[in-house]
C-alpha cells in the first residue's frame, strides 16, 4: 500500500481592528519579537539570536514589520504560569514518601497470586532491588506494570471488527489502528510520539534511562500510514526512533508535526513532502490513494492546543510550537470515530503543597462522585485557573470516543535525584509536590478531570444539543507518559495509586484492562454511560 493522500486545510489568522493585507494579526500563542531584537537577529550570528522574545506591548501597538515575525510561542491562557520561589519551597519533600497512594497501589497484590521469578530477564524493569523476588518494591512494581509482547492485528476470533485498537508502547508512544478507508485494505496505523531509545537525550551514553525497555522494535512494527509528534523534548521526539521508523517505513509513512518542526525532519534526511507542520486548529485530510476522489472516506487531524513547552538545545526555549493532537475517522457506511491525543500537556498550576486531596487509608469502592473532596480540590485551586483548550477542543470537535492522557511529570527531575542515589529517608534531593509542575505535566487527578471535562461532565459545555450529550456520555481514556522512564519502582505505585484514587474521587472507573468490562449493566462497550480510565501494560493493547 503506497502512502495516502493528504490535503491541508489552513486556517487564516484571528481578525483585528488593524489587520490589513500587508499587516496580518497573530494567532495568540505566537511571540512577536520587539523591533531592537528583530534587527538584531538579522545581524548577529550568536546563538542569542535565537532565543524567542517576548515583547510585552499590546498587539496592535507593534510595527507592522514584527507582526509577520514570529520569534517563538507561548501558552496564551491565565492558567499557563512558573511558580514562586516561596512555592518552590513550600513543595519541597525531604524522608520516606509516605503518600497513602503507594499502599493503595499495593493492596492489590494481595489478590495476585506472586509467580515465580520470570526467566525472561529482557521482559524485567531495571530496578536495582528486582531479583529480591516477589517482596521487594521493585518485584511489586514489576508485579503490577509488566512488559507484554504486542499483538498488532486487529481482529480476534471472539468479537467482531473493533473500531479501534490502542498499543502502549512505553512512556508516551502509542499505536492506534483504526478501520480501512477503503475496501479489502490493512487498517489505518497512527502512532504517536515513539521513543524506542533507551536514554531521552542527545546522548545515549547520557541521561534519563528507562526502566522498562521497549516492548518491541521498530522493525517489529506494523505498515506506519501516520506518525504525530506533539513537540520536540527528547522524550517525545527522538533522532535513532525516526531515522528507524523512516528507513522500514519509507513506502508508507507521513509525519505530522506543529509548526517550526519540520527543518529538522528534513535534517534527519526525511523528504519535505513526507512531513506536514501544522499550527494550533488546523488539519489534514488523509484518504486512500486507491479510493475515488468521489468517497467521503478519510482520517482527518487536527493539530490542537496544548499548555506545555518546547526545546533541545537549550537556546531555542519555545523556538517550536507543541500541540495535542485529535483524530476523526470517517469509514465507508459508518459513523465516526475520534481520537484524542494529548501529547505532553498541564491543565492546572496548584500551589498548595496539600494537593491533590489525600486518600482514604482504606481501598475505595466503586468509584462515586464525592463532593467532599470536590469542595477541598477547589479551594486547592485559587491560586491559578485550570487551561480552557480540553474544553474547547471538544466544543469545536465533539467528545473523543478515546483519550489517550498523561498521568506522570517528566522524567528530568526524577533523573537529577538519582544521581544522588540515596535512599529517601536520607537523601539531601527533595520530592516536590505534585501540583507544582501541574502547570506543565498532569498528574493523575488533573487528568481525571480532564476526561470528565473532554466527556461533559464536569461542567456545561456550551454548543451541543441534550441529544448529542446522552450519545457522546461514554469515553475511555488510557494512561501514558508514566511508567517507563522512572527512577526508582516506588514512582510506578504511587502513580497506580494516585490514578486510582483520582478516578474514585471524580466518578471515573478505574481498571487494568476492558476484560469483564464489556456488555455489562454500566454499558462499558454499548452506550458507554460510565467514564472509564485504563492503566495498561507496556505492550498492552486496548480494542474499542
Amino acid at each position: 500500500m503506497a502512502a495516502l493522500n493528504v490535503r491541508v486545510e489552513r486556517i487564516t489568522s484571528p481578525t483585528s481592528k488593524t489587520a490589513s493585507p500587508s499587516n496580518p494579526p497573530q494567532p495568540p500563542h505566537h511571540v512577536i519579537p520587539a523591533p531592537s531584537l528583530l534587527s538584531k537577529a538579522t545581524s548577529s550570528s550568536g546563538w542569542a539570536s535565537y532565543l524567542p522574545s517576548w515583547d510585552p506591548s499590546p498587539a496592535e501597538t507593534r510595527p507592522a514589520a514584527t507582526k509577520r515575525e514570529v520569534a517563538g510561542f507561548r501558552n496564551p491562557w491565565p492558567s499557563w504560569r512558573k511558580p514562586t520561589r516561596t512555592e518552590v519551597w513550600d513543595s519541597m519533600q525531604w524522608g520516606e514518601d509516605e503518600d497513602p497512594c503507594i499502599a493503595l497501589a499495593t493492596s492489590h497484590l494481595s489478590d495476585m497470586p506472586a509467580p515465580p521469578s520470570p526467566q525472561d530477564k529482557t521482559k524485567l524493569p531495571r530496578f536495582s532491588d528486582i531479583d529480591d523476588w516477589p517482596n521487594s518494591t521493585g518485584a511489586k512494581a514489576a508485579r503490577l506494570l509488566s512488559i507484554q509482547d504486542p499483538d498488532f492485528s486487529f481482529t480476534t476470533p471472539a468479537q467482531s471488527t473493533p473500531k479501534a485498537k490502542a498499543t502502549w508502547l512505553g512512556h508516551a508512544g502509542v499505536l492506534v489502528q483504526l478501520l480501512p478507508l477503503a475496501p479489502s485494505s490493512r487498517p489505518i496505523r497512527c502512532l504517536f510520539d515513539p521513543i524506542f531509545s533507551m536514554r531521552c537525550s542527545p546522548s545515549q551514553a547520557a541521561g534519563p534511562i528507562r526502566s522498562y525497555p521497549p516492548p518491541c522494535e521498530v522493525r517489529d512494527l506494523p505498515p506506519i500510514d501516520a506518525v504525530m509528534i506533539s513537540h520536540n523534548h527528547y522524550d517525545h521526539l527522538d533522532f535513532d526512533t525516526i531515522k528507524s521508523i523512516w528507513e522500514h517505513h519509507s513506502s508508507t509513512v507521513h509525519f505530522f508535526v506543529p509548526l517550526n518542526n519540520r527543518p529538522w525532519f528534513v535534517t534527519c534526511g526525511i523528504p519535505l513532502d513526507r512531513v506536514t507542520e501544522l499550527d494550533w486548529w488546523e488539519s489534514a485530510h488523509l484518504t486512500s490513494p486507491n479510493t475515488p476522489t468521489t468517497t467521503t472516506a478519510s482520517l482527518k487531524i487536527w493539530c490542537t492546543p496544548a499548555q506545555h513547552s518546547s526545546g533541545r538545545s537549550g537556546n531555542d526555549a519555545n523556538c517550536t510550537l507543541w500541540s495535542s493532537w485529535y483524530l476523526e475517522h470517517l469509514p465507508s457506511a459508518s459513523k465516526p470515530y475520534r481520537v484524542f491525543f494529548a501529547g505532553d500537556t498541564g491543565y492546572q498550576f496548584h500551589g498548595s503543597p496539600s494537593w491533590p486531596p489525600a486518600p482514604p487509608t482504606s481501598k475505595p469502592n466503586n468509584p462515586n462522585p464525592n463532593k467532599d473532596m470536590k469542595d477541598k480540590d477547589d479551594d486547592n485551586n485559587k491560586t491559578s485557573p485550570p487551561c480552557p483548550a480540553f474544553a474547547e477542543i471538544r466544543t469545536r470537535l465533539g467528545t473523543p470516543h478515546l483519550l489517550l492522557l498523561p498521568v506522570a511529570v517528566g522524567a528530568t527531575y526524577a533523573y537529577l535525584r538519582s544521581l544522588v542515589p540515596l535512599p529517601d529517608w536520607i537523601s539531601p534531593v527533595p520530592r516536590h509536590s505534585p501540583g507544582l509542575a501541574a502547570a506543565t505535566h498532569m498528574p493523575p487527578w488533573d487528568a481525571a478531570r480532564v476526561l470528565n471535562v473532554m466527556a461533559g461532565k464536569e461542567s456545561t459545555v456550551e454548543g451541543r444539543d441534550e441529544e448529542e450529550e446522552e450519545k457522546e456520555e461514554g469515553a475511555v481514556a488510557i494512561a501514558m507518559h508514566w511508567g517507563t522512564f522512572v527512577t526508582e519502582p516506588v514512582g510506578v505505585l504511587k502513580t497506580l495509586g494516585e490514578l486510582e484514587w483520582a478516578c474514585a474521587a471524580q466518578g471515573v472507573r478505574f481498571a487494568r484492562s476492558l476484560e469483564g468490562l464489556d456488555g455489562d449493566e454500566d454499558g462499558m462497550s454499548g452506550s458507554g454511560r460510565e467514564l472509564c480510565f485504563l492503566a495498561v501494560n507496556h505492550g498492552e493493547s486496548v480494542s474499542l
